[in-house]
């Protein structure tokens, strides 16, 4: 599916998304003493034709080598950066670019092959994968490791599928300290949508705890399997 055909499907999900929230269940400690602390990002759209600001207040996208790759006003280029990644909309096409790495205090990016991972990359360029995919505290976590969390179990999610409960870690963030900090991956919907089917169920509000596990290891082959990791299951382009 093209990223333009992707973008018409989620904008028809998030008019079409029932009014009614699910409501935020209270906190719960996990098997292993701790409890989930979880926030939500997303990949943003930047139509530029709807995004206007004077010339001193626009910031370049700027590649590995340190060329520009497009410019971009300063508070769209800000949640670029926060997210880690985003598409721009020239009205000619839609490209997605990925933070890569901070060099000399510039941060780098690339621009993303929308073939092979639609949504973006995670670290070590692994494909993202909406609402199974978390950012955790590598320190503490490995790439690929698998976590349960029975919130999320018989969630429906926009594209219509069930959640087993299983999210594989794929990323890290600055901010994300600790065993219990995870920031789920959410495709294109931020935590103020209504379509975005975790936000409804309290995860984009850090103030709410839920339970949550480490995956067995027979479980991490299955679930990572059943994924596609570290790419995607065709399913998911």
């Amino acid at each position: 599916m093209s990223i333009l055909n992707i973008h018409r499907l989620m904008s028809m999900i998030a008019v079409c998304a029932a009014a009614v929230g699910l409501v935020s269940c209270a906190a719960s400690k996990s098997s292993d003493g701790l409890a989930l602390n979880p926030t939500i990002y997303y990949k943003p759209t930047i139509h530029q034709s709807e995004s206007k600001c004077a010339s001193t207040e626009t910031r370049d996208l700027v590649s590995v080598e340190g060329k520009r790759l497009i410019t971009l006003c300063q508070k769209d280029y800000d949640n670029c950066l926060l997210q880690g990644s985003c598409f721009v909309d020239d009205g000619k096409e839609i490209v997605s670019f990925n933070y890569h790495s901070t060099k000399e205090g510039v941060p780098r990016f690339m621009v993303v092959d929308t073939t092979k991972c639609p949504y973006g990359y995670g670290v070590r360029g692994i494909c993202l994968d909406p609402y199974f995919s978390v950012a955790a505290d590598l320190s503490v976590y490995d790439v690929g490791e698998v976590l349960f969390i029975p919130r999320l179990v018989g969630a429906e999610l926009p594209t219509g599928e069930v959640h087993d409960g299983y999210v594989i870690v794929r990323d890290a963030g600055g901010a994300i300290k600790g065993a219990n900090r995870l920031d789920f991956f959410t495709g294109f919907f931020d935590h103020r949508q209504k379509a975005n089917t975790l936000a409804r169920l309290g995860f984009g509000d850090p103030k709410n705890r839920f339970e949550f596990r480490r995956a067995s290891s027979d479980e991490r082959a299955l679930v990572q399997e059943q994924r596609g990791y570290p790419g995607l299951k065709p399913s998911n382009r």
